[in-house]
């Protein structure tokens, strides 16, 4: 960051918040990532496996579709389950949609709440909201930006709020959309 961009008091904390920013969208990335190769490798083998044609396109296909979040890889699923039923006729298409399911299923409740909140933080109603108002800013490029964007903005807001800037450590506070339930404290009785 430019010295003279800001007054010599808020450079430190606005440097620790953008550290932080960045690590976050860095670990979105690189869950996302692993999540859309799941995604695709799963799908992809089911479609190898019930003899659906081009089943490696596919697979690319949902790759690059699961970055869009929600609907990315249930669209790219859908292409897969229409060529089944197109090329390999109805029983077929069903065995697709059943794989889709699977693991779409297993992408949902297993991996996105597991890797997703450990990696950013973001809670999966803030995920939809985000991405429900970042598609209605911006269209695609919107809905595909919003999650890093509003995860770094969230870091970087509880970097500076928490004062983690002044040790140089991760904030050790709730974050905003945090996805692990906070302890209560008890009542003495």
């Amino acid at each position: 960051m430019d010295a003279q961009a800001l007054p010599a008091q808020g450079a430190p904390a606005a440097d620790a918040a953008a550290r932080n920013g960045w690590d976050t969208v860095i670990n979105y990335a690189r869950t996302q990532m692993l999540v859309a190769a799941i995604d695709a490798v799963g799908i992809g083998a089911g479609a190898a496996l019930l003899g659906v044609p081009m089943a490696i396109p596919v697979a690319v296909l949902v790759f690059l579709g699961s970055f869009v979040p929600i609907v990315g890889a249930v669209v790219t699923g859908a292409v897969a389950v229409f060529l089944a039923l197109v090329y390999n006729g109805i029983w077929i298409a069903v065995a697709m949609l059943g794989v889709v399911l699977l693991v779409q299923q297993l992408e949902g409740h297993i991996l996105q709440p597991i890797l997703m909140g450990s990696a950013v933080k973001v809670h999966p109603l803030a995920v939809v909201l985000v991405v429900a108002g970042g598609a209605m800013i911006a269209r695609i490029p919107g809905a595909l930006f919003a999650v890093p964007l509003a995860a770094f903005i969230n870091v970087a807001a509880v970097t500076i709020s928490t004062g983690a800037w002044r040790t140089g450590e991760e904030p050790d506070a709730d974050l905003i959309w945090s996805t692990v339930p906070r302890e209560r404290p008890r009542r003495n009785r």
